[in-house]
């Protein structure tokens, strides 16, 4: 007969091997799923936490899988999802359609428009469905066939959703508004950035609520009296110099890391504040997400 201990010792080990295999899996895909998030909700930051987001619900929901050879496409729809979510909370364009709506036009759509960084930005006066079609052919260079899969929608009306943005995106003149800092907000954030440039760690802890949270994106969560000398040891213990400042990532007021690259300060990742009566009151750290910046340091 098996003891009840050698059971429990075998489930924590095929549970250890499942997370190690996705974590595995998910790790080399991360950049792209961080692109496909942030070309859909506008938002270099909102794009990681839409990420982190996926990947809490796949590996919760990984017994879902029936073809393992489909992971990729998958973990793809799982964001696409969450990014339609996220879009229509916040409101942004609710007058979206299905992809399947009855406008299919025979043959191919035409040919592919421009994808640099100007491009992406403008997917943003597109309704989200429309969204994902060019992100995802156009941006990501996913087949048709894959953008129906991940789209939970059919070939045609994957193909329809193409033409609509394609021809929508000819007509968008400009790249959106960047939202700035209120002169309080601003204050707050500079003297966060000069606390950590010139290691004030009490300094820092006068700007922060006393039951403020912290959250250290993939690492860890908690209060920030809790975490504090952890938090610090983040910034003292990396093997480059950087600096901290306050800066606008994608219409959102953040604190922006740069690292020394040569003679050049180039941006790697960021620190989200958030803000009330006048202390900081939530951090969000994404220091451990080398990707997050990276069209910016090119």
């Amino acid at each position: 007969m098996t003891d009840a201990g050698d059971l429990t010792a075998d489930l924590r080990a095929s549970v250890a091997a499942a997370r190690k295999a996705f974590v595995t899996a998910a790790s080399a895909l991360r950049p792209r799923l961080h692109r496909f998030c942030t070309r859909m909700v506008g938002s270099s930051l909102d794009g990681e936490d839409l990420v982190q987001e996926t990947l809490a619900e796949a590996f919760y929901g990984l017994a879902s899988l029936k073809d393992q050879t489909r992971f990729e496409a998958w973990m793809f729809r799982i964001a696409y999802h969450k990014c339609i979510d996220f879009v229509r909370r916040d409101g942004r364009r609710l007058d979206d359609v299905a992809f399947d709506d009855g406008h299919d036009r025979p043959g191919e759509p035409p040919a592919e428009m421009p994808t640099d960084d100007a491009l992406a930005a403008l997917v943003d006066a597109l309704p989200p469905k429309e969204r994902a079609a060019i992100v995802l052919k156009d941006v990501l260079g996913y087949q048709l066939d894959e953008v129906a899969e991940i789209a939970d929608s059919t070939l045609g009306g994957a193909k329809a959703a193409l033409h609509r943005a394609r021809e929508k995106l000819r007509d968008v003149k400009s790249v959106p508004s960047v939202v700035s800092f209120d002169d309080e907000q601003r204050k707050l954030f500079d003297a966060y950035a000069d606390c950590f440039n010139r290691r004030d760690w009490e300094g820092l802890a006068q700007l922060v609520s006393a039951d403020a949270r912290l959250e250290i994106v993939g690492e860890a969560t908690g209060r920030m009296s809790g975490l504090g000398v952890t938090y610090s040891g983040n910034y003292t213990k990396l093997p480059w110099e950087w600096r901290l400042e306050a800066g606008v990532i994608d219409g959102v007021p953040a604190i922006v890391h740069s690292k020394r690259v040569g003679d050049e300060w180039r941006p790697y990742s960021a620190i989200r504040l958030w803000v009330r009566d006048g202390k900081i009151v939530h951090i969000r750290d994404y220091i451990h997400v080398e990707y997050l910046l990276a069209s910016r340091a090119q």
